[in-house]
Parts: structure tokens; C-alpha cells; sequence
């Protein structure tokens, strides 16, 4: 079989989106069948990674799955016009899921967003009391942060913003964090190298209702390197010394393993375009 993935930063001209290494590029490294959509190229499936090609669904008479990541329906995409031409829904989480499953009778499979472990080669070795944070992501995101400053600032811990553009949370009127904040460009092959310089990744939830779609990528990939992560101040605090940051790293690393290696969605794939087939 030949399988043919319609990537969203392809379909938008953008790079480095998080949502097509996810589910798109890491998925097709190891899927020898697989590979990024080519316009003529004959494919008996083809998976649409959060992109809503209707004209293309509607022609198409091979294996058709729809992949979405997002609460897309949101935004004015035409979600359930894209379900009613597929074959089937794939999604990033189970809140995602239980939604999709209220538009369709239609197979609708949680496949998690995994890691490709040889690309988190890098690990955190930890030393001493901790001294700085990291949080990564993009620009549009870091809101969540602000809830943080006067925990960083009792704690005496230093925070970098790894992020497309400069983010300054000194900016929002907390003139005294400016010696505690710091920005640093994310670029996709350094990233990792500069989150291990830190010793905690600090990510907290948010509470907007969009984001309650959102996967865990952002604390798998920091488990992943190593690295604990506290999404609140407890955790934060707990995190200091280093014995904790040792244990919860070796915990969290044995998961991801486990659980979130890239590979095991590529069984999924193929066991639902198998499925499918029949």
C-alpha cells in the first residue's frame, strides 16, 4: 500500500509546525509505505493532518482518515463536512474524541502525540538545588506564565522563554521579574540543548477552553529529555532539590517508553487503515 499524508504546514506553506512533526513526519520516518502527499501521485489512503480538503475527499476512492489535533471547529473549519467524506477520525486525545464521536458512527481512534526518542537524544543530568526553569512553546501561549511570577520570585528561580518570537512577562506590570526573565529563539535543533540547560521545565495548565483539547507533547517531550515537570507551585517547589528531580526524571523517562514512543502509532495507523481495507 501506498499512503499519502496531507500535512497541514504543507497545505499552509508554513515549517516547523509542531502538529505535522507529531503527526506527520515522525509517523511516516518509520512507515515505509508512507510518505508526504505528492499532487499526482496515485495513494490508496491518504490521511489529512488537520487539513479539511473537501474537494479532494470527495474524488478520492481510496482510504480516506481524517487526523485533528485542534478543536478546529472552533476557528470556522468545516469539520463535520470533512467527517461525512472520510472513512475515519483519528485524534490527538480523548476530550477530542468524545467529541468527534457526537458528529460521526464513524470509527473515531485516540492516537496520543509520541516522541521519536532518537530525535530526544539529549538528557538532563541533575545537579545540586535547582537555579532555573524553562517553558517552551509558542509566543500566542505563554498567558499561563504570569500565574507563575510571584512563585519564581519567592523561590529564586530563573525562567527562559523558549518561544518563535520575544516574550516579556516583566511587560505585564511585575517590573521585578525583569531580572528573572529571559528569551531564547526556538529553533528545531537546538531546542532540546537549551531546554537541559535548566533544571525544571515549567509548564502550567491553562484554563482557556480551547486548551482543554490540547495534547501532552510539551510534557513528554521535556520527560523525554530528562527533565521533571511542574505545572504548579507544589510541584515547583518539590522540584528544588535534586534527589526529587532525579527520581520523578527516571519515573517520567521509563513512562515515555512505555507509552510515547512514536513507533506505537504507527501500529495504530496501520491497524486502522488495515481494518479499513477489509
Amino acid at each position: 500500500m501506498r499512503i499519502g499524508f496531507v500535512l497541514f504546514e504543507k497545505w499552509h506553506n508554513r515549517k516547523d509546525i509542531a502538529s505535522s512533526r507529531y503527526r506527520g513526519h515522525w509517523i511516516i520516518k518509520y512507515w515505509p509505505e508512507a510518505e508526504v502527499f505528492k499532487q499526482g501521485q496515485k495513494y490508496d489512503a491518504v490521511i489529512y493532518q488537520k487539513v479539511y480538503w473537501l474537494e479532494h475527499a470527495q474524488q478520492f476512492e481510496g482510504i480516506k482518515i481524517l487526523d485533528i489535533c485542534d478543536p478546529d471547529w472552533l476557528e470556522g473549519h468545516m469539520v463535520k463536512e470533512m467527517v461525512d467524506l472520510v472513512d475515519a477520525v483519528t485524534c490527538s486525545t480523548e476530550v477530542l474524541a468524545r467529541f468527534m464521536r457526537q458528529l460521526t458512527d464513524k470509527p473515531v481512534i485516540v492516537i496520543p502525540d509520541r516522541q521519536d526518542l532518537e530525535y530526544c537524544k539529549e538528557k538532563k543530568i541533575h545537579r545540586g538545588k535547582a537555579k532555573s526553569c524553562v517553558w517552551f512553546g509558542y509566543s500566542h501561549n505563554s498567558h499561563v506564565l504570569r500565574q507563575t511570577i510571584p512563585y519564581l520570585m519567592e523561590l529564586g528561580l530563573k525562567l527562559t522563554m523558549i518561544a518563535e518570537k520575544p516574550i516579556v512577562l516583566s511587560g505585564y506590570g511585575d517590573e521585578g521579574f525583569k531580572q528573572y526573565e529571559s528569551w531564547k529563539l526556538w529553533k528545531l535543533d537546538t531546542v532540546g540543548r537549551e531546554i537541559i540547560k535548566h533544571d525544571i521545565a515549567l509548564l502550567p495548565y491553562s484554563i482557556r477552553l480551547k486548551d482543554q483539547y490540547k495534547s501532552n507533547n510539551k510534557m513528554t517531550y521535556a520527560w523525554s529529555l530528562g527533565m521533571p515537570v511542574a505545572t504548579n507551585y507544589d510541584e515547583l517547589r518539590r522540584f528544588i532539590d535534586e534527589k526529587e528531580r532525579k527520581k520523578e526524571a527516571e519515573k517520567r523517562l521509563r513512562e515515555v517508553r512505555e507509552k510515547y514512543d512514536v513507533r506505537q502509532s504507527v501500529v495504530q495507523f496501520k491497524e486502522l487503515v488495515g481494518r479499513l481495507k477489509k
